[in-house]
């Protein structure tokens, strides 16, 4: 893993200098080349030698290297030495071309350009989905993590995106999958219409007009509030609901979801549409709604900053004082959010943003174009239920509700708790 500040990106570990890394060198393609012929799978990362236990070599093991030199020259498998000022496989292992489209994919390259940290739950749903879709090719796969949540001031977002474009440069891939808005405002609109990379965005909450997608080169995946389902899930546990207020931080993200939902048929009066900067302002808008609402919609609580104004909140913190100084539910759209105390949600899958971002890749790099795919809307929903959340309100959960919920939570301490 390689870092400047909080972004950075992962790939082969840290290079040797001078000698000592040409000889870790002829020793990993040593071992590759037993790998190539028909020897026990290796990982190679897993002959990695740390940088602090650099290996001393005696002039016989400089010998033996030679040695292996010729051997590997004879049989024509001699690579270059690879360029350690960029970035490399993160792939698990490294798949021999077996057929035809794996050589077509053999030395391909996919860069994934996360807008936020690698530890984001959302994020982690994304690359188990994107390295599902890529797991049984020889695609070399590197993610960049932008990290525009935990630091999400204009400056940091510049600097991460130019950051990602310096691996644009030096790496060269194939494809770039652009997670998130904010990789797409500060990355890869930038690429938009150019005759090279292809660009597969996923988990986009703006119009993708605002980035000038589609285009010849650039294709993807929306993501959207589940807000009619969400509310229909609401009011089937609480059918007295009639008046909501929408409270999410003052992100891209949430800018996006806003949109989309104040263009839905829904129900029920939205009183207010709020995007706090503030963790107090967060608080007032909280706690001026509870005689006017009788439930609290939020999208996003993550870029909500402190009050000192130089770092955001843990987004848990900030859920969590929400649940707690409310006596009206609150609902969101995700896992985490739930998770962290929200009542119930219609949420999102990451995990199918990923998979199908990552098959459009697939299909590029196979020979197609990104024009050739439409623009898409994940479609996979999941109905998600916090049963302490629902105790603390008082509230209890009909039988219909729990049979058609797919994700309950703390529902053994809610049956303890009945007996």
């Amino acid at each position: 893993m390689r870092s400047s500040g909080r972004y950075h990106y992962e790939g082969m570990r840290p290079g040797l200098a001078g000698c000592e890394h040409v000889l870790l060198f002829l020793f990993q393609r040593h071992i590759r080349l037993m790998h190539i012929a028909g020897a026990a799978m290796v990982d190679r990362v897993s002959i990695w030698i740390p940088f602090e236990r650099r290996p001393t070599f005696s002039c016989e093991c400089l010998v033996s290297v030679a040695v292996l030199l010729v051997s590997l020259i004879a049989v024509g498998c001699e690579q270059p030495t690879p360029d350690v000022s960029s970035p490399s496989t993160t792939t698990d292992k490294e798949i021999e071309p077996v057929d035809e489209m794996d050589k077509i994919l053999s030395g391909k390259k996919v860069l994934v350009v996360h807008s936020y940290h690698k530890e984001y739950e959302w994020v982690a749903q994304i690359t188990r989905g994107i390295k599902r879709s890529f797991e049984k090719s020889c695609v070399q796969l590197e993610q960049f993590y932008m990290d525009t949540k935990q630091r999400s001031d204009l400056n940091w977002k510049i600097e991460a995106g130019e950051a990602a474009h310096d691996v644009v440069r030096r790496w060269k891939p194939d494809v770039i999958i652009a997670v998130d808005d904010n990789a797409q405002e500060y990355f890869a609109k930038k690429l938009a219409g150019l005759d090279w990379p292809d660009v597969v965005f996923c988990g986009v909450n703006a119009s993708p007009e605002n980035y000038g997608y589609p285009a010849n080169n650039v294709t993807g995946i929306l993501e959207r509030p589940n807000f009619v389902a969400t509310l229909r899930m609401l009011k089937d546990i609480l059918p007295s609901v009639r008046r909501i207020a929408v409270i999410s931080d003052n992100s891209p993200t949430s800018a996006g979801a806003m949109e989309y939902m104040k263009n839905e048929n829904v129900d029920v009066e939205a009183v207010c549409w709020k995007t706090p900067d503030t963790f107090e302002e967060w608080k007032n808008a909280v706690l001026e709604v509870q005689d006017t609402a009788d439930a609290i919609v939020t999208y996003m609580y993550h870029t909500v900053r402190a009050d000192d104004a130089v770092r955001n909140m843990t987004p848990r913190d900030v859920m969590e004082w929400t649940v707690e100084n409310s006596k009206i539910p609150v609902v969101g759209f995700f896992v985490f959010s739930i998770d962290d105390g929200a009542l119930c949600g219609a949420v999102e899958s990451g995990t199918e943003h990923g998979w199908e971002a990552g098959k459009i890749a697939l299909e590029i790099l196979k020979g197609k174009s990104a024009g050739d795919f439409p623009v898409q809307t994940a479609k996979r929903t999941q109905a998600m239920l916090n049963l302490e959340a629902a105790r603390r309100l008082g509230i209890t959960v009909g039988d219909q509700v729990l049979e058609n919920t797919d994700i309950i939570l703390h529902k053994k301490e809610a049956e303890e708790e009945s007996d």
